[in-house]
């Protein structure tokens, strides 16, 4: 009977370790993960940033639409 017990004990031990390393294995990957995420948010906001940033530019610079309609119907109406 000790002889099991000793035999399931060392089983356990093992089963523990190697849960262990796994779990270590997952705690690397998670920091790996979460850095990634970072980066790619970092980058993101930049990309959103630019695009915000053109659109603003392009919205200062061309003409609207219905100020280049009134343009028209102003020397529509004059010829």
């Amino acid at each position: 009977m000790l002889v099991l017990v000793g035999v399931f004990a060392v089983f356990m031990f093992n089963r523990f370790r190697i849960t262990q390393k796994q779990k270590a294995v997952i705690e690397e990957q998670k920091v790996l993960v979460d850095k990634a995420y970072e980066t790619l948010h970092e980058k993101n906001k930049e990309v959103m940033d630019s695009i915000r940033y053109a659109k603003r530019i392009q919205t200062a610079l061309i003409t609207s639409e219905k100020s280049i309609e009134n343009s028209l119907h102003r020397l529509m109406r004059h010829n």
